[in-house]
């Protein structure tokens, strides 16, 4: 006997009853949890109040922990005529105090308005914890009703449901990415950024430089001082490293005593320079290990840039490796570039290239 799929049910109804809203709403529902991004899901959201409910007047608040706060573009609605920056600065003003005299589970659920100029404006706060929220902000429909208001109210909570799922997915994929020791990203995120960053480049003839960063003569420390010394010293170094890279570069805790750093958007005579400086640093740093006891580690460093040096992600990590073996072989606490291949010419400037602030 044949098999056949079950064709998925639609809900039929006619126009401007309340089925064809409870219809609408369904439809947006199902659209949401199709969404696989934060930003995706809230202008989804936007768009299905604009479609399906006739709102027009929309704006979107991030809050940050420290309660600043800005408009967030969102595409296809300017909300300035109506938001603006003295009536955002008053509606944020209440928002605090509404926050502080309300009890958490009141607010964080459904939705909520306050009364400003006559007007009623409602508002849905998204995410739970006080790192990062945001808050959405909408007017009455010009043809309010009250299947209207049931209809919007489930859809914010499906939004708020979906938010809060992808904020805890995010979270644990951040754990899954982060070295316990340093707080720096691991070995396992590296293959990801790698990639990531390949394909960026050869997309907009862009370059990208890696380097590999091993701690020479760290094994006495250990020996010497105990294992709970070594660990503190690894974090200090990953702490310079961290601090001489600029922010938009990726430092990676490759294993044991080994480091690696990405520079976005950087040649090799800029990896050259960047990999001295931390070179220098860590030379300089005295490690507290015991009291009265100072211990002092150098590193020695392999630069390499794609695609300059290699235009597969695997070739440029092992040349980078190489380099910094020949930085060992060398003397050690140097760093050593791979040399450039003959056939090798720098990549056009690309309009859309972003200049990086340089540290």
């Amino acid at each position: 006997m044949q098999t056949k799929p079950k064709p998925t049910p639609t809900l039929k109804a006619r126009p401007g009853t309340t089925a064809e809203v409870f219809a609408k709403t369904l439809a947006g529902a199902e659209a949401l949890w199709r969404e696989t991004h934060i930003g995706s899901l809230i202008e989804r959201t936007m768009q299905l109040f604009h479609k399906n409910f006739a709102v027009t007047t929309m704006a979107l608040l991030k809050r940050t922990r420290d309660q600043k706060s800005q408009l967030v573009k969102v595409p296809g609605f300017d909300a300035l005529d109506y938001f603006n920056d003295v009536r955002i600065k008053t509606i944020i003003g209440r928002l605090n105090q509404f926050q502080a005299n309300a009890n958490a589970n009141d607010y964080s659920e459904g939705v909520n308005s306050l009364q400003m100029e006559g007007r009623n404006v409602n508002f849905a706060l998204l995410g739970d914890n006080d790192v990062e929220t945001y808050v959405l902000f909408w007017l009455d429909t010009d043809r309010p009703a009250e299947s209207t208001d049931v209809a919007i109210d489930f859809l914010v909570r499906q939004l708020q449901n979906t938010y809060r799922w992808f904020s805890r997915m995010t979270e644990t994929q951040t754990l899954l990415h982060l070295d316990d020791l340093t707080g720096l990203y691991n070995h396992r995120y590296m293959d990801v950024a790698l990639d990531r960053e390949t394909k960026r480049s050869l997309r907009y003839g862009s370059s990208f430089c890696l380097l590999f960063i091993d701690l020479d003569n760290f094994k006495p420390v250990n020996d010497n001082f105990g294992h709970l010394a070594g660990s503190q010293v690894l974090r200090e170094v990953a702490a310079i490293i961290r601090a001489t890279v600029r922010d938009v570069d990726l430092v990676f805790r490759f294993g044991g005593d080994e480091f690696v750093v990405i520079l976005i958007e950087a040649d090799s005579a800029t990896g050259l320079r960047t990999a001295n400086r931390i070179q220098e640093r860590i030379e300089k740093a005295k490690f507290v290990v015991a009291k009265d006891a100072i211990a002092q580690v150098t590193s020695s460093i392999g630069v390499a840039a794609f695609p300059e040096h290699a235009d597969e992600k695997e070739r440029l990590i092992a040349i980078a490796d190489e380099c910094m073996y020949e930085s060992k072989r060398r003397g050690k606490n140097q760093s050593f570039l791979a040399p450039t291949v003959a056939s090798y010419s720098p990549p056009s400037p690309q309009k859309d290239q972003k200049v990086w602030p340089s540290r």
